[in-house]
């Protein structure tokens, strides 16, 4: 607004004083303070909002503190606030409420307790406005100038500063380059005009601020009648800002606190704005805001057919008969006579009329249709435009601020912000699209419309800009109208379930919900409401009658309808070791993957605010024994956990079992605001009076599951006080209410309903009459059954549908594109969101439970303690590695741990998330990626256990150079540890069962795992297969050596096994001398081959042969005054044989006096070598031909795929064998080499040992997993 257009409207004759002082006050501060730099501004404007990227900055980190504050703009930010706060030399309340509320609802991620205490640090600083100004100019874009330019003027409006300090505020817009924009923000929110006294409201124009008044009378923009005379208000918005400013004689109630005549308010999401009687909510002004742009379209036909029933139209057709558009206000037109009136105008045809929110249709019949539920039920249907034939061009977005008036604004429900264009031909019926901005394709006909492409529209095409919301375009018709595919209706017909074909838990229920309705579920303890929730969350089928939402069966079509339930049990189901913040994190990561991670963290951070729960985002989340967060603070958390994503009905069971009544209150407000316009059940055992009537409607069960009413609080509370005079239940239980009282439902609570419910049996003398229940309990006798009350609602229900009016949805008017929404699609992205989110709670879960951190930092290394020193002995006296007793036995005692902790820890890990996996299971939980996800975080776990064991125990026994072929057996055990236990938890119920079945894959192992007892000395007849030989007389006996000399098949199913072997041959193989003397002989092997096949050695073979012999001989004596230098010796050998330079010189002059330790005694154990010498020398026994076993500690395992021809058979060239020496293949060369032609000779398949039970080892691990992810599925999806 130019300054020329400011001295015309400010010359107004009707202009208020307040506001033309502050207006020529802000000329005279602009021109005092220079030319301003809005042109620079403007290009600023084009940049990434500071709010975006401060909430980018917060959200980098889990623990947000003060040094990630630091780093951000938000002190500068502070420093402003302080200096205008100490203008007047002084620090009111007011002040500091207006800051501290305005930082901390546009930066939720900081803690409260962190920004007093800057602020506090602000106040006792000196300020440089002017420079600070200046800073800014550069660094903030133009939208988050006027933005800071409101909140400071709102500031100083709160203290009520003089006019004077205003100067102050000019001269810091001007520095900051938005002259003229504070002059239009002055001139906005300087508006005082009460309606009555005639002025014209305020036109928004080319004014920053969009505006609208809210009064009792004309020319207010909003009219609402049943305000008083006293109350008006007047509403400003900027982009998501919301402010309000009381311009009545009355006050009003904001944020729960009072807001006097000229004071301002922001008004954020979810929260209320009391106007005497009339309660208006972010939503409702965002609308007011919207209607009065003119982007959004809300219009529906009400309709009625031969029959007298009642529906509801997106466009007009003979049966309609009422016109109703929403907007600033809402506009009647009468198209046929009813027999009906609003208020006390009758319904006849032509008349057109305004009516309020609060208006209701009445029928002659007394029946009423409210406009509240007619405008709610008309935000379902989606918006319906008219298109102008003056105007050609549509923009198309849910972001109301991208839009010019007379656009088209989409419902909310995209993904990220949505800008389409639509150009409209109207001769030819037809039009393009021109996608400017989307984050999904949008599709023309399932035809995808790229990002900046084009796509021609022709008539009645359908265009889908998000999951569910499509547009309708009717270029012959003028419209174009928007249809949500959301769950409208919930109906439940004829349900019965039985469990074990005894226990009735659901007895032909039927009842239908609509959405936006909140229905509480109440009974006696056993009759069912759990069981009604699990049946309509789609996790237990019953075994007869339907359960439908939007007229579609549930368990036909559970897979694409379930991701839109969300189940809240009566348990905590969130991870008690998580924060409160991580918590909500995590749950929005899982329920809306698709969305953005800056969308998920703000959606989280309004949530915070919303449950109450801002302080305490750093807390962990508790459980009953911790005491962390108040049982109430619990049970908002436990309901905010759903509220991050797109379910269209919630399931609350018990959500106020153990709190006060007054928690109780709360906790079901925050669930109201929570599911508004959502489709929402609650069961509560026995609501009290004030409870019970914040329920839209009711359902009351019955014992055996028999529904004893449906309807509204007030209807249930009639129906049982005329129950009780019907059926003359008299008793001194009861007060007698007064007859009027009782015929109108008041003075009656539901401990009425229920004292009527369960009305004892007496006998003659008016005693009490017991029986026992099916426990064995005594219990009164009931003088009226479950039955008699279920047949007696179901009388009730076919007389109330006789004269029962009624609203419904009708397509007659409009195509549904489908009845229900299918499930989300799920992008490669969005799985691996999920996963990362489930690995950093099963992470962070893991490390803050403090059993598992002693676990991990104590456990494994009191083990290593004790399992060594006790090991440690030599039988030369004192101890040495070499002659060391027990170094076998320490082996297989570390792989024991190993499996032990490995089991110990994952055994309980399923039964503690069991109820958080239930609970997920609707929201397309992959199991896969949840296995994955502790599997990682266990084993990360279980490595540092096995490290902190092998570096103290190794330590104490001095062994050397071996840990990681320690470590790697260890942990492969320690994983099958993990896999095995993770299968037991997903099997048992509770970690008592589970930790009693951990001795039962511990003993066995134990046992034959071959450490024990060796194999050649147990009993034969575990070895199954010789066994079955033996009895078939086809094998030899028991008692022939070569069946010792095999490892019974039982003991091939225990890992440890398989581990044990492992580790003994890697420490006789690969130990540093034992793995450099091998490399030696395979060089000489090779020269081996050479001289067998006569191929000449060049000068450099036999130089490098030379070296190898040196060398194989120099590492038989090798020794060295401490054992680090037999390492470096051995390096060094090692690398100058690689190099092809080893001198043995530089190892033969090293003979110093003293005591000198050799490699041998360092690395070779005897005990080792015996055990591996001996499988080796029966490997090897040439006497058993081809037919060798594989024996227990053998270097490598053969197994005969063909046998070779008989020796005495000859080719057919008459000739004989060339070679009878068998063909040898590895699993390398396995496939190219068994189709070959051998010649008659044997094939063997050779694997080293090492590699096998690697590969073994890991199939144990996959197995485990396989089985666990089978059964994880299973009852995934068992319903």
């Amino acid at each position: 607004m130019s300054e020329s257009d400011s001295s015309t409207t400010s010359s107004d004759p009707q202009e208020s004083p307040a506001r033309l002082s502050a207006y020529h006050l802000a000329k005279r501060a602009v021109k005092s303070a220079g030319s301003s730099t809005v042109s620079s501004a403007r290009r600023a404007g084009q940049r990434s909002t500071l709010w975006h990227r401060l909430r980018r900055k917060f959200s980098r980190s889990a623990r947000r503190q003060a040094p990630r504050t630091e780093q951000t703009m938000l002190p500068v930010l502070i420093q402003v606030f302080a200096g205008f706060t100490k203008l007047d030399g002084r620090v009111a309340e007011a002040e500091i409420d207006s800051i501290l509320g305005f930082l901390r609802y546009d930066y939720p991620e900081t803690v409260y307790s962190e920004l007093r205490e800057l602020y506090a640090t602000a106040l006792r600083q000196p300020q440089d406005l002017d420079e600070i100004a200046r800073d800014l100019a550069s660094r903030l874009p133009l939208s988050e100038k006027i933005l800071l330019g409101v909140q400071l003027y709102v500031l100083i409006s709160r203290a009520g500063l003089p006019k004077e300090n205003l100067i102050t505020f000019y001269q810091f817009m001007t520095n900051l380059g938005v002259a003229s924009e504070a002059i239009n923000i002055v001139y906005q929110l300087n508006t005082s005009e009460t309606v009555e006294g005639g002025t014209e409201p305020i036109t928004d124009g080319d004014q920053p601020l969009e505006t609208i008044i809210i009064s009792r009378r004309r020319p207010a923009d909003v009219v609402l009648e049943p305000l008083s005379d006293d109350h008006a208000i007047a509403a400003f918005r900027f982009r998501d800002l919301i402010l309000i400013k009381n311009i009545g004689a009355q006050a009003i109630i904001a944020r729960g606190r009072s807001v006097s005549e000229g004071e301002f308010c922001r008004i954020y999401e979810s929260q209320h704005v009391l106007i005497g009687e009339m309660v208006l909510d972010y939503q409702d002004l965002a609308f007011y805001f919207n209607a009065k742009k003119n982007v959004s379209g809300v219009e529906l036909f009400l309709a009625q057919d031969h029959d007298g029933n009642q529906f509801i139209e997106k466009a007009r057709t003979k049966h309609s008969y009422l016109d109703v558009k929403f907007g600033l206000n809402i506009t009647v037109n009468v198209l046929r006579d009813m027999d009906a009136h609003i208020g006390k105008v009758p319904l006849k045809r032509g008349a057109t009329m305004e009516v309020s929110i609060r208006d209701k249709i009445v029928f002659e019949d007394r029946t009423e249709i409210p406009f509240s539920d007619l405008r709610r039920r008309a935000r379902e249907l989606g918006g319906r435009f008219n298109l102008l034939a003056t105007r050609s061009e549509y923009l198309v977005s849910n972001n109301p601020t991208k839009l010019r008036e007379g656009d088209i604004l989409l419902s909310p429900g995209a993904r990220a912000d949505i800008l389409l264009r639509i150009t409209c031909n109207y001769f030819e019926k037809s039009g393009e699209l021109e996608v400017i901005e989307s984050p999904q394709p949008v599709l023309v006909d399932d035809v995808p419309v790229k990002s900046s492409g084009t796509m021609p529209l022709a008539d009645g095409v359908t265009v889908t800009v998000a999951e569910g919301q499509y547009l309708r375009c009717h270029f012959s018709d003028g419209i174009i109208e928007e249809e949500r595919n959301v769950i409208n209706s919930l109906h439940v017909v004829d349900v019965s379930h039985s469990y074990d074909r005894r226990r009735t838990a659901m007895d032909n229920i039927s009842f239908s919900i609509q959405r936006g309705e909140m229905v509480c579920v109440m009974g006696p303890s056993g009759c069912g409401k759990s069981t009604l929730l699990k049946t309509l969350a789609g996790q237990l089928q019953p075994d007869f009658g339907r359960v439908e939402l939007n007229k579609v069966s549930l368990y036909d079509e559970l897979e694409d309808l379930t991701p839109y339930i969300a189940f809240i049990p009566h348990e905590d189901a969130f991870d008690p070791l998580l924060t409160v913040e991580e918590n909500l994190d995590t749950s929005a990561a899982i329920r809306a993957p698709h969305l953005s991670r800056l969308e998920r963290r703000r959606r989280a951070d309004a949530k915070l605010v919303e449950l109450g729960l801002s302080e305490f985002r750093h807390r962990l989340a508790g459980d009953d024994r911790t005491k962390s967060l108040s049982g109430g603070q619990r049970k908002r958390l436990n309901a905010g956990m759903d509220m991050i994503g797109i379910a269209d009905i919630y399931l609350f069971d018990e959500p106020t079992s153990g709190l006060s009544s007054k928690d109780s209150e709360h906790v079901l407000d925050l669930i109201r605001g929570l599911t508004h316009n959502k489709i929402t059940l609650v069961s509560i055992h026995q609501p009290s009076s004030r409870l019970f009537h914040m329920f839209d409607k009711a359902i009351l069960l019955d014992n055996g599951g028999k529904l004893a009413f449906f309807g509204t609080p007030t209807q249930m509370l009639q129906y049982f006080a005329e129950a009780r005079k019907q059926e003359g239940v008299h008793q001194t239980a009861f007060d007698d209410p007064l007859p009027d009282e009782c015929a109108k439902g008041q003075a009656l609570t539901p401990d009425f309903v229920f004292d009527v419910l369960e009305t004892p049996l007496r006998d003659l003398s008016g005693d009490i009459i017991y029986e026992q229940d099916q426990r064995g309990q005594l219990m009164p006798a009931r003088r009226f059954s479950p039955g008699f009350w279920g047949d007696r609602f179901q009388t009730y229900r076919l007389l109330e549908e006789v004269n029962l009016r009624s609203i419904e949805s009708d397509s007659s008017g409009t195509v549904m594109l489908q009845k229900a929404p299918h499930r989300p699609v799920r992008t490669l992205s969005d799985d691996w969101i999920q996963f990362t989110n489930q690995l950093k709670r099963a992470f962070w879960s893991k490390l803050r439970n403090r059993a598992n951190l002693a676990t991990t930092l104590l456990e494994a290394p009191a083990l290593a303690f004790l399992v060594a020193m006790v090991l440690r002995y030599s039988e030369d006296g004192e101890y040495n590695f070499a002659s060391a007793f027990h170094i076998p036995t320490y082996l297989f005692l570390t792989l024991v741990i190993g499996l032990f902790l490995g089991l110990t820890n994952s055994a309980e890990e399923i039964i503690r998330d069991r109820t958080l996996l239930e609970r997920e299971r609707n929201h397309g939980i992959r199991v896969g990626s949840y296995i994955l996800s502790k599997v990682l975080s266990l084993g990360f776990f279980a490595l540092i256990q096995c490290v902190i064991y092998l570096l103290i125990a190794d330590s104490i026994l001095s062994i050397r150079d071996m840990f990681w072929h320690n470590l790697f057996w260890m942990f492969a055990t320690a994983f099958v540890g993990i896999a095995a236990g993770l299968c037991i938890s997903s099997l048992v119920n509770t970690p008592k069962t589970a930790l009693n079945i951990i001795p039962l894959i511990m003993i066995p192992n134990i046992i034959l795992g071959g450490a024990l007892i060796k194999y050649e000395e147990m009993n034969r007849s575990l070895d199954v297969i010789t066994s079955i030989k033996h009895w078939i007389g086809s094998g030899s006996s028991l008692d022939d050596e070569d069946s010792k000399l095999k490892v019974p098949a039982i003991c091939q199913l225990m890992p440890l096994r398989w581990s044990y072997e492992s580790i003994i041959i890697a420490h006789a193989e690969r130990n540093p001398v034992r793995a450099l003397i091998n490399d030696i002989e395979s060089i000489l092997d090779e020269f081996k081959k050479n001289a067998e096949a006569q191929k000449p050695m060049t000068p450099d073979d036999e130089a490098r042969l030379d070296a190898a012999k040196d060398a194989l001989a120099i590492v038989y004596g090798l020794d060295g005054e401490r054992p680090g230098d037999v390492r470096a010796k051995i390096r060094r050998i090692r690398e100058g044989l690689m190099r092809r330079d080893f001198n043995p010189a530089e190892f033969l002059g090293d003979t110093s006096p003293g005591e000198r330790v050799t490699a041998e005694e360092l690395y070779l154990n005897e005990k080792v070598l015996d055990l591996f010498n001996a499988a080796e020398v029966e490997r090897r026994d040439y006497r058993r031909g081809e037919d060798r076993p594989n024996v227990f500690f053998g270097k490598e395992k053969r197994w005969m795929l063909s046998k070779g021809d008989s020796p005495d058979e000859e080719s057919e060239s008459g000739g004989g064998y060339l070679d009878d020496s068998p063909v040898v293949l590895t699993p390398a060369t396995l496939i190219p080499g068994f189709f070959q032609n051998h010649h008659g000779r044997a094939v063997v398949l050779a694997v080293n040992t090492l590699h096998l039970n690697a590969v073994a080892l890991f199939v144990f691990a996959g197995v485990g997993l396989v089985a666990l992810r089978v059964t994880l599925k299973r009852q995934m999806r068992k319903v």
